[in-house]
C-alpha cells in the first residue's frame, strides 16, 4: 500500500473507529491504542480484505479487543460515569461532540447498557453505519440473531431514556 494511500485511509476511518474502540473499552488512552493497532495490523498485513475496507477494520479491531481481554490487559470495561476515567474524557478534545447535555446523557445511557452485545450492535449500526450483515459478519452471529439484538437492544435503551426522563 502506497504511503499517501495509508494516509488517507487512516484519515477517513479513524473517528468511526476510535468510537468503535471507545465504546467497547470505555477509556480514551485504551481506544487509541486499539485503533492504533488496529491500523498497524492493516496496514502490514499483506492480504488484502475480501470485503469493504472499512468492515474489515472494525472486525480486526473487535479481534483486538477480544485478544486484549484474553490477555487480561488492562482494558476496562465498566460504565463510564462510574470509572475515574469519566472526568478525562470529558476533558478530552473528544469532549467537544458530546458538550451537549442530552448527547452526554444519550451516550452514557449506550455506554452503560447491558448486556454488552447490544452496546455493540446499536454502535455498529448507528455510529459504524454498518449494515445487518456486516454486523453479523463482524460479531459472529447470524442476520436473524444480529436483527433480535439490534431489536431488543433498542427496546432497553428506550426503556432506559423513559426511566432517565430524558428529552429530545
Amino acid at each position: 500500500m502506497k504511503p499517501d494511500a495509508m494516509d488517507q485511509l487512516y484519515a477517513k476511518y479513524y473517528q468511526e473507529l476510535y468510537y468503535y474502540a471507545l465504546s467497547l473499552c470505555q477509556q480514551d488512552d485504551a481506544a487509541r491504542d486499539l485503533v492504533n493497532e488496529t491500523f498497524y495490523k492493516a496496514f502490514i498485513t499483506s492480504n488484502q480484505p475480501t470485503g469493504p475496507f472499512k468492515y474489515w477494520l472494525f472486525r480486526v479491531l473487535k479481534n483486538l479487543f477480544i485478544d486484549g481481554k484474553r490477555k487480561n490487559r488492562e482494558i476496562p470495561t465498566e460504565a463510564m460515569d462510574r470509572s475515574p476515567a469519566a472526568d478525562k474524557f470529558r476533558e478530552s478534545p473528544t469532549a467537544s461532540l458530546f458538550r451537549k447535555e442530552r448527547n452526554r446523557r444519550l451516550y452514557a445511557l449506550l455506554l452503560a447498557l447491558e448486556p454488552e452485545h447490544y452496546r455493540e450492535v446499536l454502535y455498529l449500526y448507528y455510529y459504524g453505519e454498518l449494515s445487518i450483515k456486516e454486523i453479523s459478519n463482524t460479531i459472529r452471529t447470524s442476520e436473524t440473531h444480529t436483527k433480535t439484538l439490534l431489536y431488543r437492544a433498542r427496546k432497553k435503551l428506550g426503556k432506559n431514556l423513559k426511566e432517565d426522563s430524558y428529552e429530545f
